[in-house]
């Protein structure tokens, strides 16, 4: 099968060509500047004889772009910093493909400006967060394609096994935990066979606080099997 070589996006609006940017699109017809551009630079590296890869892994490319999505910043605040239309930029995104290297080194660039804030648009984060996109923070090696986000909340609670574990020993009254705590406590019984009215007598709770602790429960599984689908 044949690779689909990468569109770097037309920026002439009277070049007729299929594929724009670069010096392959340049021999079958691409005047845009960028692709003038990229056959002067190659021309160059021929003659000097220092010809390098003129397409990378676009893993870094594509997150970079999605977490600056979850910034809220939009395909447009993005595209006009290069100065081209934000189609180029969408694909960039979303396809799972090569880059060129003159295209995933200016969009470093761009993210290293605009990691840093949040962008304008609270509906863009918003959309990008269902989309499963993530942000800067989440990613240890932004470039490594085995690297897994983190997607832990920073400013989630934290269980205090402590706690519960004295809790469950009858050292500590239950009326003294937190609700993470709590729910925490009444999972263990429940995951070591107790059933919902030991539960209650073991940890004195009221049949409301058991219920309660349960349904937190069921959403947090819900949730982490949402994630792992």
């Amino acid at each position: 099968m044949s690779r689909v070589l990468p569109d770097r996006g037309r920026i002439s609006p009277h070049c007729k060509a299929r594929r724009h940017g670069d010096y392959s699109a340049y021999r079958y017809g691409c005047r845009c500047p960028h692709a003038r551009d990229d056959r002067r630079i190659y021309a160059k590296r021929q003659r000097q004889g220092r010809a390098q890869p003129a397409y990378v892994d676009g893993t870094g490319t594509r997150r970079r772009l999605q977490a600056l999505a979850v910034l809220g910043w939009r395909w447009t605040d993005i595209a006009d910093r290069f100065g081209i239309a934000w189609q180029p930029v969408q694909r960039l995104a979303l396809l799972n493909r090569l880059v060129h290297v003159d295209s995933a080194a200016r969009v470093a660039a761009v993210y290293r400006e605009l990691s840093v804030r949040a962008g304008p648009s609270p509906i863009t984060a918003r959309r990008s967060v269902a989309k499963g996109w993530h942000g800067p923070m989440a990613w240890a090696d932004i470039d490594d394609p085995t690297c897994e986000p983190d997607t832990a909340d920073p400013d989630a609670p934290v269980v205090d096994e402590w706690a519960v574990s004295e809790a469950l020993a009858g050292r500590l009254d239950p009326s003294r935990l937190a609700d993470i705590d709590l729910t925490e406590a009444v999972r263990q019984l429940l995951a070591d066979g107790l059933r919902t009215g030991q539960v209650r007598y073991r940890l004195r709770l009221s049949f409301a606080q058991v219920q309660r602790a349960i349904r937190s429960i069921r959403t947090a599984l819900t949730t982490e099997e949402t994630r792992a689908a």
